[in-house]
Formats: C-alpha cells, sequence, structure tokens
C-alpha cells in the first residue's frame, strides 16, 4: 500500500520520466600516461630528470617560458623591463592569477619562492645558476607593489631571463607559500599551472586534475609558453620502471601515451591496431661521462682513445633503429649554432684508439661504464659501449644502478665513465653550462677546464646572434682537445599513443606536454 500523498503520487511519474529524458552527467575524462621513475620532490626544479620535470611542468610556471627555438616568452609577467644598467629586470605580473589553493598570485609569493630558491640550505640543483657561482648572481628580489618586482643584478646579463626559462629548472616555477610545512619541508605543490596535485601515491603513480581557475595566456602554444588549456579533467603519470612492461600497457590500453618508445620497438607499435607512432629531433644529447678526475682517465689522450674506440653510427644504428641524427658536439643538430666546425670530431679510429691508449700511459686498468636499470637504452648503450672498449684494448665492466642511485653518483661524480643522457637544452649555452665549470668546481660538472670554463663566461656574457657563433667554435675545439664526454648521437624522442589521444605531439623539448590535449572516441 502507497502512503504517498495523491498529489506527490501523481508528480512521481512526470519527475521519474524527466530524469530519465535529462542527458547523463559528462564523464570525466583521465588520460593516463606514465613515468619511468617516482618524483624526486615537489619544489620547482628539484632535479633535472625527466619523470620528476614531465609532472613539474604541468603544475609550475615561471615569470618567463622557452618557446621551442629556445627564445624567451613572458608567462606569468605581463611585461619585462631592464633598466639602462642592465643591473635591474622589473617583472610586472598578469592581472587575475590564482594559485592553486585560490589565492591571487603577486609579488610577494615571486620573492618568497626566489627566497627559497637562493636560499642555499634548500640545495636547489639550479641555485649555483644565480647565486654568483656562475654568469648570474641575483643579489635581491625586491617586490614593489602587488603587481611588480624588481630582481636585482650584480652585473648585467645576457642571459638571465634564458636561464630563468631552462626547463631542466622547471622554468623556476612560483609557489605558494603553503607549499612547505613549519619545518620548511616542501610537502605540496601549489603552482599556477593548467594542472594541480591531486595525489602522490609514492611507487604507485602522481594524479593532477584540472585547475579550473587557471588563466592562460592568449599568444599560440609554443614550447612551454603560449596559450595552455586543460581539456581532461585529469592526468595519471603511473610508475612504470620496466619499458617492456609500459609497452604491454600501451598495447593492452591501460596507457594513453607511452612518451618515450624504444626506437627498436617503433615499427612494432606503429603495427598495433588502434595506436599510431610520432617523433621529433631534440635538443637532447646521449652521452657518455669521462671523468677526468679519476687517476685512470686523468690524460686527455686515454679520454681521447676512448671517444675515438667508439662507433657512434654503429651505436645510433643497433640502438637507435635509425633515429637520431649524427650530432658528436655540444651543440645538438637542432640548433643554429650548429655548423662546419661542430661536425669536426675524433672520429671512429681504433688504431688511433690503441696508440693513444699507450701514449697516456693506460696499463689495462679496470674501467667501470656505470648506467641504470630503468631505461632500456642507456643499459643498452653501457653493453653495447663495454664491447666496443674492449675490442680496442680497455678492460671495460659494466654497473647497472637503480636510477635514483645514479643520480646520487652523478651528483657526487662517483664514477668512471657514465652513460648520461642529456635533458634537451633550447638555448645551447645551457648544454655547456652544464658540464662546464673551473678546476675546483662543484663535483656535477665533468668538464674542469679553465680554458672552457673562460669560453664559457665569455659566451654568457654575449648576446643571442651571430656574435656567439666564434665562441661556440672554439669551445668545440677545446671540447674535441680535452675529450670530457663522448656525445654520440642527438636524442630523438618517439612516443606512442592511442588514436583517441589528440593534440599530443613529441617536440625538441621532450618532456610530454599534456595541455591542450583532449580524449576523442
Amino acid at each position: 500500500m502507497s502512503f504517498l500523498p495523491r498529489a506527490l503520487a501523481w508528480c512521481l511519474p512526470l519527475a521519474v520520466s524527466v530524469a530519465l529524458a535529462a542527458p547523463a552527467a559528462r564523464a570525466e575524462s583521465l588520460l593516463r600516461g606514465m613515468i619511468g621513475s617516482d618524483l624526486r620532490g615537489l619544489m620547482p626544479g628539484v632535479s633535472p630528470d625527466v619523470a620528476t620535470g614531465a609532472v613539474l611542468q604541468h603544475i609550475y610556471e615561471g615569470l618567463v617560458a622557452w618557446r621551442e627555438d629556445g627564445s624567451v616568452s613572458p608567462m606569468l609577467a605581463e611585461s619585462i623591463e631592464t633598466s639602462a644598467d642592465g643591473r635591474a629586470v622589473t617583472f610586472t605580473l598578469r592581472d587575475g592569477l590564482r594559485f592553486h589553493n585560490g589565492a591571487p598570485v603577486t609579488s610577494r609569493e615571486v620573492a618568497w619562492t626566489w627566497g627559497r630558491f637562493l636560499d642555499p640550505r634548500m640545495n636547489w640543483p639550479c641555485r649555483t645558476s644565480f647565486d654568483g657561482t656562475r654568469q648570474v648572481h641575483v643579489t635581491a628580489v625586491e617586490p614593489v607593489d602587488k603587481r611588480h618586482v624588481i630582481f636585482r643584478l650584480a652585473e648585467p646579463s645576457p642571459v638571465f631571463l634564458s636561464m630563468m626559462a631552462r626547463s631542466d629548472c622547471d622554468s623556476s616555477g612560483i609557489a605558494h607559500p603553503d607549499s612547505v610545512d613549519a619545518e620548511g619541508r616542501w610537502t605540496k605543490a601549489i603552482g599556477t599551472g593548467p594542472f594541480m596535485l591531486e595525489e602522490w601515491r609514492r611507487g604507485q603513480y602522481v594524479q593532477l586534475a584540472r585547475f579550473p581557475g587557471y588563466v592562460s595566456r592568449t599568444e599560440a602554444p609554443n614550447g612551454l609558453a603560449g596559450a595552455k588549456a586543460a581539456k581532461v579533467d585529469r592526468i595519471r603519470f603511473t610508475l612504470i620502471p620496466d619499458p617492456s612492461a609500459a609497452r604491454l600497457a600501451l598495447q593492452a590500453g591501460n596507457l594513453d601515451v607511452l612518451q618515450e618508445v624504444d626506437p627498436t620497438l617503433a615499427k612494432e607499435l606503429e603495427a598495433v591496431p588502434g595506436l599510431r607512432v610520432a617523433h621529433s629531433p631534440t635538443a637532447g644529447l646521449n652521452t657518455v661521462l669521462i671523468r677526468a678526475t679519476d687517476p685512470v682517465l686523468a690524460d686527455a689522450r686515454v679520454r681521447q682513445a676512448i671517444v675515438a674506440a667508439v662507433d657512434a653510427a654503429g651505436m645510433r644504428e643497433s640502438l637507435y633503429a635509425g633515429f637520431g641524427a649524427p650530432g658528436t658536439s655540444l651543440v645538438p643538430t637542432t640548433s643554429h649554432y650548429y655548423t662546419a666546425v661542430q661536425q669536426q670530431a675524433i672520429g671512429f679510429d681504433p688504431a688511433r684508439a690503441a696508440a693513444l691508449l699507450r701514449e697516456g700511459g693506460y696499463r689495462g686498468q679496470p674501467v667501470t661504464i656505470t648506467s641504470n636499470s630503468q631505461f632500456g637504452l642507456m643499459k643498452d648503450t653501457a653493453i653495447l659501449l663495454q664491447a666496443q672498449l674492449q675490442a680496442a684494448g680497455v678492460n671495460a665492466k659494466v654497473e647497472i644502478l637503480e636510477f635514483g642511485a645514479q643520480l646520487q653518483r652523478y651528483f657526487r661524480g662517483d664514477y668512471q665513465l657514465m652513460v648520461w643522457n642529456v635533458t634537451p637544452y633550447l638555448d645551447p649555452v645551457f648544454t655547456f653550462d652544464r658540464f662546464i665549470g673551473a678546476p675546483d668546481a662543484t663535483p656535477e660538472k665533468v668538464w674542469r677546464s679553465a680554458a672552457a670554463n673562460g669560453l664559457l663566461t665569455k659566451l654568457s656574457a654575449t648576446p643571442e646572434g651571430a656574435a656567439r657563433q666564434p665562441i661556440l667554435d672554439a669551445l668545440h675545439k677545446q671540447f674535441l682537445q680535452d675529450a670530457p664526454l663522448l656525445v654520440w648521437t642527438n636524442r630523438e624522442t618517439i612516443a606512442g599513443m592511442r588514436d583517441t589521444v589528440q593534440g599530443f605531439a613529441p617536440w625538441p623539448g621532450l618532456k610530454p606536454r599534456f595541455w591542450n590535449v583532449s580524449l576523442g572516441k
């Protein structure tokens, strides 16, 4: 028996029929990507590794950003004005910007973020680029009013804005002070980007959610600059350290995008129904670092011998399956500074390698090649390199570490040879800056040369343009003489994706960009 009042009983069928006729609620969209290693932290620029940067570049934005050609575009800044003496750079913030916690973006947060960056206790990896150790010295960051902030420089610097835009520093992204706890630890990621951190389940995945308060720029998308739109509700970066497991997840429909496909598997994925493959040259380099401070490798002739013992063309064919560009310079082939001078190389010459080993006093001591298990290409590089060095008379051995352990060894300078794939620097001055230091430089500076350091200082004081070319040419010639590392190819980024993914494309900056990307049917 019904106890509904007569009037309500009469209305109920109508209400049900209206509900049935109403459109179903929109299903939330989830873009499924992956990372090969867990995040190194949540502070912008906390680590140069691709996995951490791929996530954080969706959360944070800086005052400026790199376009694809390495030029600098305003990002959070509406305008930038440099004083006549070049020692004061004033940024005007765009109006209406908000952090992910809803707070307005003001000059106070800019100054707070940069105070953290420049505090030696924070161990910000990019700090030495701004504290006077290298070519830029920021002496103060001064809020003027809510929308204006002045950066004081000890000396004018033509590379200051480009240094701020560096992608390995996450564009020096601006964060809200609530990102840190009472003890000063960076426990949250409160930025201004199109996506905000929703959940970080360590060892499993990182999930981002669309930031509804995001204020996009209006220029066309270009590199890490221009218009950005969060066209999916969420992005999940699943941690899949094993490349084979990642490929199987894509094929099984459990991933939408696999942003770094092993070159040898690209053709295989192209044949899978529902998948497609796209690729792009990058400004990144595949290298092998040579530790000159190691007693076995201290003589430049031994280091030159290692370079001469390596068949770079053969490695590209074996490991890159026809992808990649035959560049062996620290100036990438994608740069307009790559000329006939940069094409000069020590070259593959086993006979010369053997002679140089004898002249350099090499007597068969073990030489260990350090690589990691997470990235198949890096592991395979070590194994092939070992065979080529052994053929030339080097007692080469291989050690395979977890990537985090390899990264720690890199920063400590604790290795002899290390397989090290370099993140793309769209402005080549920073490729050199990554490696060059004075003889007493910090351990990660593998090219610790007074001559190279002097040339880098000169390069950093030279504005973008033709005046840089002779300095870059001189650096390349010094590179061939010092042999601080081997460059065996320019990196190619190859991505596999489901046909439902729209708007995603590999690009010269390597790290995947999931803004302006949607999911179709």
